[in-house]
C-alpha cells in the first residue's frame, strides 16, 4: 500500500519556536516536531490524465474591470461538472436555492455540444474587496492546471475611496533577492509609493517594480531595516495609505526533512492512520506544512489562496 507523500514546507510562513535543538550539520537551531494525524477512509480514483479541453468562460479578458456597487456575472463551460473558486467564496458556496448577495451565487447554465456543462457566478452588488482572481475548474479532477484544467480571469472592482484593499498582516523577509510587498489594489493604474518609518521607495521599473495584482517587489536589502511598511498613493487631491506590514526578518534555510513512519504501511479498512512530518531548520524559519494525499477534499475558497497560519502551535492532532 502507498503511502501518501509529504510535500517540502515552505518558508517564511510561521515563525517557528524558539527551543534550543541541534540542526543534524550541528550548525543551526532548528524547529520541534509536529504531528498531524490523518484518518483516511477508501474513495474512489481521481482522474490522473489531463488531455480534455480546458473550461472557457464567458469573459475572455485576462483583466476585467467594473464599478464598485455593479452587478459581476460570469459563466464557464465545459466538459466536466465545475466549481468557482473567488475572492470571499464562503465554505459553502450559495446556490439559488439560498442566495447570498455579498458573497456571490452559483447556479448551472446552459451548455453546449463540446461543453455540456455550464456553470455561473453571480454577484448582485460588488464591492472592492471582490477585487482578485475568479477561477473556474473541474470539480473532480484533483490538479488545478490553468488552460488545461481551469480557466480564470482577474476583476478589479474600483473603489476610489478605498483603493488598498490588503488586510494588516506580517511581512517574513529573509535572504531572497527581492520579495513581494502585497499591496493590494481595486483600482489599476495607480502610482504608489511604499514607505517604511524612515524612507520611501517608487518605482523604477528595474530594481522596484510595480504590479496592479502583486503589489511592489522591492530588494530586501532595502526592507532589512524596516519596521513596517505601507504603500501610498494619491488620487483627486486626497492621499490613501494601505494597512500596514510589520516586518519579521527570518531564516530560510531547510537541512532535512523525514517523514515517519518510513517503512510502507497496509491498513485494514477502518484504521487510523498516522504518520508525522517532521523538518529541521534553520533558527527563525518559517515552515508550513501542507498534506496532499488520495481523496483530500478542498473547499472552493481555499482551492487556490492555501492556508495560512501565523502563531506557533505545540505539537497537535488533526482529525479528517
Amino acid at each position: 500500500m502507498a503511502r501518501p507523500g509529504c510535500p517540502c514546507p515552505r518558508l517564511g510562513t510561521v515563525p517557528v519556536g524558539q527551543e534550543d535543538l541541534t540542526a543534524p550539520d550541528g550548525h543551526c537551531q532548528v524547529n520541534p516536531r509536529l504531528q498531524a494525524t490523518l484518518t483516511l477512509s477508501p474513495t474512489s480514483g481521481l482522474v490522473s490524465g489531463y488531455s480534455m479541453t480546458p473550461p472557457t468562460l464567458n469573459i475572455t479578458d485576462e483583466v476585467y474591470i467594473i464599478d464598485t456597487s455593479d452587478s459581476l456575472s460570469i459563466s464557464c463551460r465545459g466538459q466536466h461538472p465545475l466549481e468557482w473558486a473567488w475572492p470571499g467564496a464562503p465554505a459553502v458556496p450559495a446556490t439559488e436555492e439560498k442566495d447570498s448577495e455579498d458573497t456571490g451565487v452559483m447556479r448551472d447554465c446552459e451548455g453546449s455540444d463540446t461543453r455540456p456543462y455550464c456553470k455561473a457566478l453571480l454577484l448582485r452588488e460588488a464591492h472592492a474587496n471582490n477585487t482578485g482572481s475568479y477561477h473556474c475548474y473541474y470539480k473532480y479532477i484533483k490538479a488545478r492546471i490553468e488552460g488545461t484544467t481551469a480557466a480564470s480571469t482577474y476583476v478589479f472592482v474600483r473603489d476610489f475611496e478605498q483603493p488598498f484593499i490588503n488586510k494588516p498582516d506580517t511581512l517574513l523577509v529573509n535572504r531572497k533577492d527581492s520579495m513581494w510587498v502585497p499591496c493590494l489594489v481595486s483600482v489599476p493604474g495607480l502610482n504608489v509609493t511604499l514607505r517604511s518609518q524612515n524612507s520611501v521607495l517608487r518605482p523604477d521599473g528595474q530594481e522596484v517594480v510595480w504590479d496592479d495584482r502583486q503589489g511592489m517587489r522591492v530588494p530586501t536589502p532595502l526592507l532589512r531595516d524596516a519596521l513596517y511598511l505601507q504603500c501610498e498613493t494619491t488620487w483627486g487631491g486626497r492621499d490613501f495609505l494601505s494597512n500596514p506590514f510589520l516586518v519579521h526578518i527570518t531564516g530560510n534555510e531547510l537541512y532535512d526533512i523525514q517523514l515517519f513512519p518510513k517503512k510502507s504501511l497496509e491498513l485494514l479498512v477502518g484504521e487510523k492512520l498516522v504518520l508525522n512530518c517532521t523538518v529541521w531548520a534553520e533558527f527563525n524559519s518559517g515552515v508550513t506544512f501542507d498534506w496532499d494525499y488520495p481523496g483530500k477534499q478542498k473547499s472552493p475558497s481555499s482551492a487556490w489562496s492555501g492556508s495560512k497560519d501565523l502563531s506557533w502551535r505545540q505539537p497537535q492532532e488533526t482529525s479528517w
